[in-house]
């Protein structure tokens, strides 16, 4: 199935049948269907027809009748003569006057119902070019939304090389750096090469990001190929931004170097991004 967005319009007219489809935001897929009444056996058709199309969405479908040529006057005739042998029992039974004639019967109005005749064929073919409408608006939002994420995620692969290469730069100036400062407190003392060596170890192990760096890119690799699967990706791609933020967020914290710092903060925005986006896609 092609990406989609979950918002769309589509319309579709047939004879005197009109179909409208709207679609929004939904963590599911809900269904509303706005019809006259005497088309209320048809609802669950409509219904299969809405969930073999989408996934997800708040769908609203209104089906409206330009034309009243089709209505008719129809009778219960059971149930007038349910009513009429019942007033004449009363009257037997009370001794009552007067005649139980047609005006007496004309009262009781649930006897009496309209009927509109439903051409079936316009109906299905109305519901079914307005949900193909809502489907091709849909998935041209989709791809957009799917470009626009693709980028992004570019730029965050780019970040994180950047973030890995200047890791790489640290952990290459740490010795010089901690020998540099010893030697400034101890004078003309020997340094124990190997005690250094050790003192470095731990300091780089205290802020190694080695391991948030590998799952970064990890996610990143996974979601360019949600992106390209032609599936539904909302879900998948919601799971692997929460990642994403805390792996980053991990970063941050064990890191006090300024390329890093800015790196980070350029990846948060990135992701926040990306999070808005999926939030709309199917």
């Amino acid at each position: 199935m092609i990406p989609q967005s979950m918002t769309g319009y589509g319309r579709g007219v047939a004879g005197n049948i009109k179909v409208e489809a709207r679609s929004f935001n939904h963590k599911n897929l809900d269904i509303q269907i706005k019809m006259p009444s005497f088309l209320y056996s048809y609802e669950n058709e409509i219904r299969k027809l809405i969930k073999s199309r989408f996934q997800r969405g708040h769908i609203e479908i209104s089906i409206t009748k330009s034309e009243a040529d089709t209505v008719k006057m129809q009778i219960n005739k059971p149930l007038a003569m349910e009513y009429y042998n019942a007033l004449i029992s009363i009257k037997d039974e009370l001794s009552l006057k007067g005649d139980i004639d047609i005006n007496v019967l004309a009262s009781y109005r649930d006897i009496f119902c309209l009927k509109e005749e439903a051409r079936i064929e316009e109906l299905e073919e109305a519901v079914g070019t307005a949900l193909l409408e809502l489907e091709k608006m849909r998935i041209k939002e989709g791809r957009n939304l799917v470009d626009d994420i693709a980028v992004r995620i570019h730029l965050l692969n780019k970040y994180i090389k950047d973030i890995e290469d200047r890791r790489n730069e640290i952990i290459d100036d740490t010795k010089q750096r901690l020998y540099e400062r010893l030697k400034e407190f101890l004078g003309d003392i020997t340094i124990d090469e190997s005690r250094l060596i050790q003192e470095a170890a731990i300091l780089i192990e205290r802020a190694d990001i080695t391991e948030e760096i590998v799952r970064v890119k990890s996610h990143l690799t996974h979601a360019g190929e949600v992106l390209k699967s032609g599936d539904t990706i909302g879900r998948k791609m919601d799971f692997l931004v929460q990642e994403l933020r805390r792996e980053v967020n991990t970063v941050g914290s064990k890191t006090n170097d300024v390329e890093i710092v800015n790196n980070v903060i350029d990846m948060k925005h990135e992701i926040e991004k990306i999070k808005e986006q999926i939030q709309n896609l199917q």
